[in-house]
């Protein structure tokens, strides 16, 4: 038994032994399988994902690059031609035509004081003004009459409106008689109204279009605009009230008076400086007077066209057209208005002496109107405005004690009607001076008699200023062409300059 349990070494093993064999090896085949069936999912998707990485990183490390033509830039000399002389001549005239028109005016530079003055830039500015004689030039033409340029330059006036500047009122005032003693009052006065305007740019509640054109004229007569720093928000008040007014009514303005005067003021206000805003209000204003003109001249109450006239009521539309002619208003039938105009007052009116309407005889107010109309007009060297202001020299004397409400209304036309003729001026300028600047009111308006109407202070304060003013207000005119128009820009004042004006004729 012991011999046949083993057996040699070279003999093979038996049956069963080779089974276990071979089935290990089935076991271990099966799983190596299975091993690699779980991992070819995984292993496809890390590739995968190494694969899109790749190519993402290719792209966002190389991106596509655009490509960019070259461009080729050559640089040419150009010959410039010189513009012929003759051309640019031309054209800076053009230019200078339609260079910007809102003026800039210094301030007033008179102390309310006039006996403090030390002939500085204080309450003396016009310590200077001579107390001589006041001189006028009667060959005077007044087609050089209104140049105003502004802009980044100082205001330059010219021509009609040239002594409403500092310089001008030192240079032409002076000459005429201004002194410091008028040129305060007349600061007074505008101090006053300044204080006394409406909220709405207004003066006076029963006559606000004639108190507020009066008192309009009376700043634009001293120089002053709405760039004006003392006076200058109460003019653009008072300038767009007139122009509100004008321009919302239907026809003549409050009344032929009111009418007459707003436009007026509207004109001057429009021929220094330039406003767009005024220009339509001025010319509706002047349409209007226009068509009330009666078919002989003249002008009534209400506009009425029937045979009778009034002197009174055409003065105010004979100031008013001349204004609107001189301010470039383009109003068809002006020239025929203002021609008609003087026909009527040498024609009609006149019979050994201006007359109030048909009938009445003739007085010293009357003869002021009609002077200064036929002086405004043109006609200051017709033997009428000659015979006119020898009789007021003759005449009239100005005494403001006890007033009547018409007395400084006739002393205003009185006043310009003999300082544009010089005759006599020399006697009237020493007393109606004297008379005004001694009747004003410590605060700087004027008054007729206690009791008078509401509007008495505005309308006495604004012809007395306006008298006052006279001396560089206007100057003197006694020429006008009616059909031409000025060829050249007229000779110019800066601001701050001293000399006067050279007033003489081409």
């Amino acid at each position: 038994m012991a011999a046949a349990d083993s057996l040699p070494a070279d003999q093979p093993a038996p049956a069963d032994e080779a089974v276990v064999v071979d089935m290990e090896q089935l076991l271990e085949e099966h799983r190596r399988r299975q091993m690699l069936e779980h991992l070819t999912g995984p292993i496809i998707s890390v590739i995968l994902h190494m694969i899109v990485l790749t190519i993402a990183f290719f792209f966002l490390v190389n991106p596509e690059q655009t490509e960019v033509p070259e461009i080729e830039v050559t640089i040419k000399e150009v010959k410039v031609k010189e513009l012929d002389k003759k051309v640019v001549e031309e054209r800076q005239v053009i230019e200078n035509k339609f260079e910007d028109q809102v003026p800039v005016v210094d301030r007033p530079s008179i102390s309310g004081d006039a006996g403090d003055g030390d002939g500085g830039d204080g309450g003396g500015a016009t310590a200077d003004f001579g107390e001589g004689p006041a001189s006028t030039d009667t060959n005077t033409d007044v087609f050089a009459v209104l140049e105003i340029r502004a802009g980044q330059t100082p205001l330059k006036i010219s021509g009609l409106y040239g002594g409403r500047t500092n310089a001008g009122r030192k240079g032409i005032g002076g000459k005429r008689g201004m002194t410091v003693v008028t040129e305060s009052a007349v600061l007074k006065a505008l101090r006053w109204l300044k204080e006394h305007q409406s909220p709405d740019g207004s003066w006076s509640q029963s006559r606000p279009v004639a108190m507020s054109g009066l008192a309009l004229l009376a700043f634009l007569a001293h120089g002053e605009v709405p760039e004006s720093e003392e006076f200058g928000a109460t003019v653009q008040k008072g300038m767009q009230f007139l122009s509100d007014r004008m321009i919302s009514s239907s026809g003549m303005l409050e009344q032929e008076y009111s009418h007459g005067i707003a436009t007026y003021a509207l004109a001057e206000a429009y021929g220094m400086t330039k406003i767009p805003y005024l220009k339509p209000a001025m010319e509706k204003g002047l349409r209007t007077l226009i068509d009330g003109q009666q078919f002989t001249g003249g002008w009534d109450y209400g506009f009425a066209k029937g045979e009778r006239w009034d002197l009174s009521v055409a003065g105010w539309q004979i100031q008013a057209l001349k204004a609107g002619f001189i301010a470039g208003a383009e109003v068809p039938d002006l020239v025929p208005a203002i021609e008609k105009a003087i026909s009527w007052l040498k024609k009609e009116n006149y019979s050994g002496g201006f007359r109030y309407a048909p009938g009445s005889g003739s007085s010293p107010s009357c003869q002021g109107i009609g002077a200064l109309c036929l002086q405004l007009l043109g006609e200051g060297n017709s033997p009428e405005v000659k015979a006119a202001v020898t009789y007021i020299n003759q005449n009239v004397t100005v005494v403001y004690k006890d007033v009547s409400l018409t007395l400084p209304y006739a002393w205003y036309y009185q006043t310009q009607a003999v300082f544009h003729e010089a005759q006599g001026w020399k006697k009237w300028n020493a007393q109606f001076s004297n008379e005004l600047t001694r009747a004003q009111k410590p605060d700087g308006h004027w008054e007729a008699k206690a009791g008078g109407p509401e509007y008495d202070p505005y309308m006495q304060t604004c012809f007395c200023a306006l008298m006052l003013e006279v001396y560089y207000r206007f100057l003197p005119t006694f020429k006008m062409d009616l059909h031409s128009k000025p060829v050249a820009a007229a000779p110019t004042l800066d601001v701050g300059e001293t000399k006067a004006l050279d007033l003489k004729t081409e």
